[in-house]
């Protein structure tokens, strides 16, 4: 009896583990009840069994309880029990995989990278990493660990282990890849025109940084590229909400984002429409020597502009109304 209940209470604890303990409550207190049968069963087989003489021949054998259907259930139950200990078993911790040295460690998280299989590859450079921090080559695999993030479109991952190269080797033949790695993962995440350019600022000053500390780099031409996309970006948030203000007429809030245009992005294409709409702000409020001034500005700097043509209509009505004012 102590030995049944002994499973009983192991099959409460397999019970907790799996789905299954409705169904190992019911076995268990079968069990119970095939315990008390078996315990019936002896203790009939030990005492003296009494025969009716009345009704039984001489070849009749009295019957005996039989425990044949307690045995089946019994080693049924057993089964299933081995079964949930099997299943716990090879649910549990695997064994330890065997550390590669440094080298093999590296060739291998290498192989995956060139495979583009970058979850695995980060596995492995992560193991490389953590066992290895003092091998000649962990800025390298610091390096391609970003990358994998980088490829993955993980860009704040990204980021994060292109900071802890440049923290933690300044002096790494790979410290120019990672400072720009670090720029264009800003930009990346850089959001439309139209939208919050806190990110897109952000990567101005991560650009124009490793511009300064990299000018020899073999990637200043992709920073610069980079810088003028962002500036270009901005330049155009910067006319769109001015223009945006001109058709609500509200002139002096227009002028504060187009002049913001000329002073700070001359060299994007959004200058032109900027200095152009200046001067129609001006036209529009009647100010017309300073609509005049901007718009011989508007010549001298864009010449070749599409909207050159419509600045000289613009200035010859104003010059013509002059000449008639005068008179």
């Amino acid at each position: 009896m102590s030995n049944v209940f002994s499973f009983h209470e192991l099959l409460f604890g397999i019970a907790r583990s799996s789905r299954c303990r409705q169904d190992v409550v019911k076995m268990s207190s079968r069990c119970r009840q095939d315990a008390s049968h078996f315990a019936l069963v002896s203790r009939e087989r030990r005492a003296p069994q009494k025969r009716d003489f009345r009704f039984a021949s001489t070849n009749s054998v009295i019957p005996r309880p039989s425990i044949l259907r307690f045995s089946k259930d019994f080693r049924l139950l057993l089964g299933i029990s081995l079964f949930f200990c099997m299943l716990l078993m090879a649910c549990g911790p695997k064994a330890p995989s065997l550390i590669l040295d440094a080298e093999d460690q590296f060739a291998l998280a290498k192989r995956e990278f060139e495979k583009k299989s970058y979850d695995k590859a980060v596995v492995e450079f992560q193991k490389l990493v953590f066992n290895y921090p003092g091998a000649v080559f962990i800025d390298s695999a610091q390096y391609l660990l970003g990358m994998c993030y980088f490829n993955q479109k993980d860009y704040p991952s990204a980021l994060g282990e292109f900071n802890k190269l440049l923290s933690s080797f300044p002096t790494s033949r790979l410290s120019d890849d990672a400072a720009f790695m670090l720029a264009f993962c800003d930009f990346k995440m850089t959001s439309r025109a139209e939208l919050d350019q806190e990110r897109t600022s952000k990567a101005i000053e991560e650009l124009k940084t490793f511009l300064d500390d990299y000018p020899e780099s073999e990637r200043t031409n992709e920073a610069q590229d980079l810088l003028n996309e962002c500036r270009s970006k901005l330049a155009k948030k910067a006319y769109e909400s001015g223009r945006l203000y001109f058709k609500m007429k509200q002139y002096d809030a227009a002028l504060i984002y187009l002049k913001d245009v000329i002073n700070e992005y001359h060299d994007t294409k959004w200058a032109a429409p900027a200095q152009f709409h200046i001067a129609e702000t001006y036209f529009n409020q009647k100010k017309y020597d300073e609509a005049k001034e901007e718009y011989q500005k508007f010549l001298e700097n864009f010449p070749e502009d599409k909207l050159a043509e419509k600045v000289k209509g613009r200035l010859e009505k104003l010059t013509s109304e002059d000449a008639q004012a005068k008179k």
